[in-house]
């Protein structure tokens, strides 16, 4: 941390999507993140372990952490902090991250809904964004003397509902998904998902950016480093969605040149003056080199291998997928797929149903009369997943995930489990299910999600419904492009002579003549 007295106004940079905020002697905490994520695999780049200490020992008046993914919720992290810290916290449906922060030991929390504001000094005020989709993420507007600085780090409310004249922007510019470097596709393949994804990556900062009036902005919130050497094919930078910025810089200077770029490393700050931010180095850059870093943290990175990897036996996965099958069955109606999971020298076929049968998971491929065509007893809601969906699960963390240590979310981003599907869509309701079964209150509102809403716009001589059934944006202003529209968040794109989703996933949008 810079050793300078602390401005009247002022931003440090803790690394990936992690600030203190300080305003006169107060002082906010954002996602503080140190220790390894998602069963072991992901870490901070650069390397920001010479911050832990100044950042553990630190005197706060407030604490922020956007959502329970754990390159934000650093639990090791936050067991450090005094728990008379007051909390501000997203009123996520789940009410998940509530529970974790008071499981911790905080006692003095915030609860706040999407647009609601508090003061927390004078001078310094704050609003609550939330992700009003079925997905549980937050971002903060902090307000500093009139000063605007919004941390969206990666959380993608509704362009229409972002909040406008910001003066500085954070936002991720990275991928922070498994797909599509996850799934088995052949070489070519694989190239032109990258750049597809990283076009779209760039094309909604770019929207982000236009729809907050961003003066600056601050690339953040990745791209996490692999330092296990089983994933550290996933730090290509041309081969992955998980550019640096310098891969990106000259194509956002090119989209949006009236936007004056802040880059920071880790112990950087960010000094507000005259209304403008003006970034102080830190004495000594954050380590860069990879190789080093994985040495430092080898203890870390290797504790993946020193989790149990006792076999999971078919009466357990049974039991497993039983239970989450049972919770979700809102999500699940009229639907039915077979899903194959293979894990060490396993396989089992799940037999996903409204209502689950007996037994839900059978060893190897089930007899012709007892497996499903695979298909949706309903289109309209919940698209056409037939074809094959295949999991290739490591024991470790199969154990892992039927043991309740880690969730299919966890398990998936860690980038440890292959996927193939054929055909090649999204199928929204079996991962929805993998995803967030665990909190059906979830996967309840990602079934309302889908579902198509009374209200509508007219483009193009059609009546469209008005928000995307993947994610709820707005589609008012979607581009539409020889007969597609694409919707501007996910870049999920409809034929709209038939409302069949081409690009994205199953779920179709409903289109029909206007009058």
């Amino acid at each position: 941390m810079p050793t300078a007295a602390a401005q009247k106004r002022s931003i440090d940079y803790i690394g990936h999507a992690g600030f203190v905020v300080r305003h006169d002697e107060f002082r906010l905490l954002i996602d503080p993140w140190f220790h390894p994520a998602f069963l072991e695999s992901w870490f901070p780049f650069p390397d920001n372990g010479h911050l832990l200490g100044p950042v553990a020992a630190g005197s706060y008046d407030a604490l922020y952490v956007s959502h329970t993914h754990t390159d934000h919720f650093d639990r090791t992290l936050l067991r450090m902090l005094p728990r008379s810290l007051p909390v501000l916290c997203a009123a996520f449906r789940s009410r998940e991250l509530l529970r974790e922060m008071r499981d911790l030991g905080f006692s003095d929390i915030t609860v706040l809904g999407h647009g609601e504001s508090v003061p927390l000094s004078p001078g310094i005020q704050v609003t609550m964004l939330l992700d009003t989709s079925h997905k549980e993420d937050s971002a903060l507007l902090v307000e500093l003397d009139g000063f605007r600085f919004l941390d969206l780090n990666d959380c993608h409310p509704k362009l229409t509902e972002l909040p406008r004249n910001v003066d500085l922007l954070t936002a991720q510019f990275s991928g922070a998904m498994w797909y599509p470097n996850c799934y088995s596709y052949p070489r070519s393949v694989m190239r032109d998902k990258v750049v597809q994804v990283r076009s779209g990556l760039l094309d909604t900062l770019v929207r982000t950016v236009a729809a907050t009036d961003a003066r600056a902005y601050v690339p953040c919130a990745g791209p996490p480093v692999f330092l296990d050497p089983l994933l550290r094919v996933h730090n290509d930078r041309d081969k992955t969605i998980f550019p640096h910025w310098e891969d990106v810089a000259a194509p956002f200077a090119e989209a949006a040149p009236q936007v004056e770029i802040v880059n920071v490393q880790p112990g950087d700050r960010i000094d507000i003056v005259g209304g403008k931010p003006v970034t102080i180095a830190a004495s000594s850059p954050a380590p860069t080199d990879v190789a080093d870093y994985a040495r430092r943290r080898s203890a870390q990175w290797s504790a993946h291998e020193q989790r149990p990897d006792t076999p999971v036996s078919t009466i357990e996965l049974d039991a497993y997928f039983s239970r989450l099958i049972r919770r979700n069955r809102p999500l699940l109606e009229n639907y039915q797929r077979d899903l194959t999971i293979l894990s060490g020298t396993r396989e089992w076929t799940v037999m996903i149903r409204p209502v689950p049968p007996h037994p839900a998971v059978v060893e190897g491929r089930p007899p012709a009369s007892e497996a499903g065509d695979g298909t949706s007893g309903d289109a309209a809601t919940t698209g056409d997943p037939s074809g094959s969906y295949e999991l290739r699960v490591p024991p470790r963390v199969l154990r892992a995930i039927v043991d309740g240590e880690a969730t299919w979310e966890e398990a998936l981003l860690s980038m440890r489990i292959e996927l193939r599907r054929d055909p090649d869509l999204f199928d929204v309701t079996l991962m929805g299910l993998l995803r967030y079964g665990e909190t059906p209150v979830v996967t309840w509102q990602l079934r309302r999600d889908s579902s198509v809403s009374d209200e509508t716009i007219v483009r193009d001589g059609l009546r469209i419904q008005r928000y995307c059934p993947h994610a709820g944006e707005d589609l008012a202003d979607a581009a539409i492009i020889d007969g597609v529209l694409e919707c501007p968040r996910h870049h999920w794109a409809w034929d709209l002579a038939t409302g069949r989703c081409v690009r994205g996933g199953t779920w179709p949008l409903s289109v029909s003549p206007a009058e």
